[in-house]
């Protein structure tokens, strides 16, 4: 029954965040970013970051660095491979300066949340190319992806699409005919990294940052189509109906009025006790 409660309470909560981020959406950016493949060389080494981007939330104006930008501006386009190390130095002290400069915003971003994949991780491979970097604060990192979980049930996406491609992002493009030209999947950026398409990972990365600001707007404006049952959703089971119901304003409004009419029906039948007690 308690378990109902706080999950009715946390709905609420991410309700709120959601339309606070709204309101707040020149100081909210989305952030992603592409890295090395997870599962080729698993030595224990942290993995290279091919490219970052972020995306304010109101504008839509977007910054981002990549392998391949930071050696166009060195002039080495052409012997890229040669200098990685230094082109990924460039790119991560170009992100961390633009994180400390908006230490106040928001950051909306898709499971960045530990060492493995996250701002972190990002933190973790700055330092190994010997650089200083910003640390965001806690409070001003946003899950997409646990808020949805939060707003619709566990259930709310499949975790493959139609066409098989895995996760839960390239099925919710697919429910709610999001485009998703250039996105990869985690096998696909694998075989990108490989060949050495640092470009075309650029691109998926900047076309998820579209798909989860589009996510977002849809869940804002409570038309993103999911898989999720209204049980999923609200629960069935009195008690959660009954909170469900006291958050509701018109809930908070009958109350007043029927506390009003109350009141009013008690000192009527006051007054008219009085007159009948008259001489």
């Amino acid at each position: 029954m308690s378990s109902e409660i706080d999950r009715v309470k946390d709905r609420a909560r991410s309700r709120g965040l959601v339309d606070d981020l709204y309101q707040d959406a020149s100081r909210v950016y989305v952030v992603h970013y592409s890295c090395e493949s997870f599962y080729e060389g698993s030595t224990g080494a942290s993995k290279r970051v091919t490219s970052i981007a972020v995306r304010n939330l109101k504008s839509a104006q977007t910054k981002s660095w990549s392998l391949h930008k930071s050696a166009e501006l060195k002039g080495s386009l052409a012997t890229m491979s040669d200098e990685l190390d230094s082109h990924e130095r460039s790119m991560l002290d170009g992100y961390f300066a633009f994180l400390e400069q908006h230490r106040d915003c928001r950051f909306i971003h898709w499971n960045m949340r530990d060492e493995h994949f996250g701002f972190f991780a990002l933190e973790h491979r700055h330092r190994v190319m010997g650089g200083n970097p910003f640390e965001l604060q806690d409070d001003k990192k946003v899950d997409l992806a646990r808020v949805l979980v939060s707003l619709y049930g566990k259930s709310y996406a499949p975790h493959e699409d139609s066409k098989g491609r895995r996760g839960r992002i390239m099925s919710l493009t697919e429910l709610n005919n999001v485009s998703d030209v250039d996105a990869l999947t985690g096998e696909q950026e694998a075989d990108a990294f490989v060949s050495g398409d640092y470009l075309k990972m650029h691109r998926s990365t900047l076309r998820k940052l579209d798909m989860f600001a589009n996510f977002f707007e849809r869940t804002h404006e409570k038309r993103l189509k999911t898989n999720a049952t209204w049980a999923d959703k609200f629960g069935v089971r009195p008690i959660a109906m009954l909170e469900i119901v006291k958050g509701h304003p018109l809930f908070t409004a009958f109350t007043v009025i029927a506390l009003g009419l109350g009141a009013v029906a008690k000192y009527s039948e006051f007054f008219k006790q009085l007159l009948n007690a008259a001489p």
